[in-house]
């Protein structure tokens, strides 16, 4: 081959592999702008309750002071419970730990999940007696997604 010809051959190569880089990036920039548009957020309660249910400003007041009170006693049921199970879960590092006593701290667990549970129906019951009688089938409506939610495990999701 000739001097010319090797040359217009690598010039050709050349031209071609940085076709091929340039597209590269553009391809990889376009992922990764798509990757950053985060997927559409379930709406939450406070949410489907205001647009859904269609809580006036008046119910829409009453519900926020509820709901405050409500996340404020979960935060300490969660705490402790927290704690409960972590204590519970140490028992696996003591090899002289009777049975008798990782049934006992069962049982707290237990009774704290229950008290937990009780909490939060009685949360949904007290929301419910916000609405107006046109708004109860909307807001029972909305409940069978939210226990759902609740209550799938996790890998269900």
């Amino acid at each position: 081959m000739h001097n010319s010809s090797k040359n217009k051959t690598l010039i050709f190569i050349i031209g071609f592999l940085l076709l091929t880089n340039i597209g590269m990036v553009i391809f990889i920039w376009r992922m990764k702008k798509e990757e950053v548009m985060e997927p559409p957020k379930r709406k939450g309660f406070s949410e489907r309750i205001r647009k859904e249910v269609k809580f006036d400003s008046l119910q829409l007041a009453s519900f926020e002071v509820r709901k405050k009170a409500h996340w404020d006693k979960m935060r300490v049921m969660f705490d402790t419970m927290t704690a409960t199970k972590g204590k519970f879960y140490h028992l696996l590092y003591d090899s002289l730990a009777p049975d008798s006593l990782m049934r006992s701290q069962a049982e707290i667990i237990g009774r704290q999940q229950k008290e937990l549970d009780l909490h939060v129906i009685s949360y949904f019951k007290d929301v419910r007696k916000l609405c107006k009688p046109v708004q109860l089938a909307t807001y029972d409506s909305l409940l069978p997604d939210i226990i759902k939610r609740m209550t799938e495990p996790p890998w269900k999701k």
